[in-house]
């Protein structure tokens, strides 16, 4: 009886601390939930501006999540774009520094501290899903101690397995990659049967994830040091020498897109490295970066200094080009429907992302930045103000 009795009571603390959070962890709701979020002007073919959302902000829907500091607690805060009130308001009486929010899915937003603490929360609820702490690596006190050499060593993105979202954290030497459903680490690297540079050094210098790749950049010199890695067990894919592959993006359809040092579109597949086709006259010279590129399920959009171009993702062959002035910023947002990009430093342009037509043009007062497209919605820079949300 007494076991039984122990099993109970621990049985029940474990579903309370899911529903309250942990000790130190306070998740405050004010109001109700507008998800998911209808406004006025949103998928009408004219750019409406819909409301504001603070820079570096993960938007949700009427939400938008940030950090949140205090004299005694950090956190994160929800608060409506439309009028700056706040949705619901997390804070952390065990954190240290914190990371800031991280997009999972299209619901949750991970919050990570600098002493491991993860926390799930779910954005439209207001409700904490899961919280998990990361084992210390192998620079933990190097970083406790604020190194100069590794102080900073913490990167975070968010892979998939199929449907499932994973988090992959890098910190103190060490990659953990966690499943977004439940916060258990799936896999984590270097582990003890994984190859070093030198024995018995760990030597991951950045991470970099790309939908069902975690691609792993190590501070080694000779060819294909670094390597890919399947996302959903950490298998090794290929490997390969370089940093081309430092802002890949993936396309879907078991494929990555890269600009390699001399401007051209790569396209290889994912299983194991080998470039399907490549675009030597992509005109990217000046835009570099992968994240910058436009990808929607048949699509990938480039913008050079001159036009806007849309490359089909089976074969690489032009599906439509548009002329369009000098490049003040080469990012592109699509979602498959509509395509926006700057037309000069102050005017934002909506395309059909299907034909290249234009739909219309809005000339904003200072200039712009285009920052994340999702649901219908994007985020625009105006200046170094907030962003602007647009439907």
């Amino acid at each position: 009886m007494r076991l039984i009795h122990i099993v109970a009571c621990a049985v029940v603390s474990i579903l309370l601390l899911g529903l309250v959070g942990w000790p130190g962890e306070t998740m405050t709701p004010v109001g109700d939930s507008s998800y998911p979020w209808r406004p006025a002007g949103r998928g009408t073919p004219s750019i409406d501006v819909v409301g504001r959302a603070p820079f570096a902000a993960e938007v949700y829907g009427d939400v938008a999540v940030r950090s949140r500091w205090g004299l005694r607690t950090e956190g994160l805060v929800g608060e409506r774009i439309t009028d700056g009130s706040t949705a619901w308001r997390y804070e952390n009486a065990w954190a240290d520094d914190s990371l800031g929010p991280v997009r999972v899915n299209d619901r949750r937003v991970a919050g990570i501290w600098r002493d491991g603490r993860v926390s799930l929360i779910d954005v439209p609820d207001g409700r904490i899903v899961w919280q998990a702490d990361l084992p210390p690596g192998p620079y933990h006190e190097a970083n406790r101690a604020y190194d100069e050499e590794w102080g900073a060593a913490w990167e975070i993105s968010v892979a998939r397995d199929g449907s499932v979202p994973l988090v992959v954290v890098l910190h103190d030497g060490r990659l953990d990659v966690l499943d977004g459903r439940t916060g258990t680490i799936r896999w984590s690297y270097p582990s003890a049967s994984s190859a070093s540079c030198h024995t018995g050094d760990p030597v991951l210098g950045s991470v970099r994830s790309a939908g069902e790749t975690v691609l792993v950049f190590q501070d080694c010199a000779g060819a294909e040091s670094n390597v890919a890695l399947s996302a959903a067990d950490g298998r090794r894919l290929w490997g390969f020498d370089g940093g081309e592959l430092w802002h890949a993006r993936a396309l879907g359809a078991d494929r990555l897109a890269s600009v390699d040092d001399g401007g051209a579109l790569v396209v290889r597949r994912v299983q194991d490295g080998k470039v399907l086709w490549r675009v030597p006259s992509a005109g990217l010279k000046d835009n570099p970066y992968g994240d910058a590129m436009g990808a929607s399920d048949e699509l990938v959009t480039v913008r050079s200094e001159t036009e806007v171009a849309a490359y089909r993702i089976a074969d690489g062959e032009v599906a439509w080009r548009r002329t369009l002035g000098d490049a003040w910023n080469g990012t592109v947002l699509t979602d498959g429907v509509d395509t926006y990009v700057a037309e000069d430093a102050r005017t934002l342009v909506k395309l059909d992302a299907r034909t290249g037509r234009i739909i219309d043009r809005h000339r904003f007062e200072d200039d712009i930045t285009p920052r994340w497209m999702r649901d219908g919605l994007a985020g625009i820079g105006v200046g170094t103000g907030d962003d602007v949300v647009i439907g």
